[in-house]
């Protein structure tokens, strides 16, 4: 269980930070969360708190996503416990440490830290 919570802190770090940028003119997700452009999920995946997104903010949340993911299923893997169980326990974190004025979706509302 200490392993396994050493490696969500650490996943934790790692996705909590800005994510890559494919081109100069996209935001970086600290910026479009501070804006209230994005927001968290309770499965530890981020989504975009508006309807129509911009294409800069799909391919951020897409790429986001896409990273996330990626460390999911490898700390899933190597802790031998369901995708599921590491997602909503990375949610949980990534709730926990939300900078107010964040959005957050809570019952399917996106409410605001």
């Amino acid at each position: 269980m200490k392993k396994t919570l050493f490696t969500l802190f650490a996943l934790f770090a790692l996705l909590t930070g800005f994510a890559p940028l494919s081109h100069a003119a996209d935001m970086d997700l600290s910026t479009a969360k501070n804006v209230g452009l994005v927001g968290e999920t309770s499965n530890g995946l981020v989504a975009a708190t508006l309807p129509n997104p911009s294409p800069e903010i799909t391919s951020l949340v897409n790429r986001t996503n896409k990273g996330r993911l990626v460390v999911y299923k490898e700390t899933a893997a190597k802790q031998s416990i369901p995708l599921e169980e590491v997602q909503k326990i990375a949610a949980q974190k990534i709730f926990n440490m939300a900078a107010k004025g964040e959005f957050l979706m809570i019952d399917g509302q996106w409410k605001q830290k």
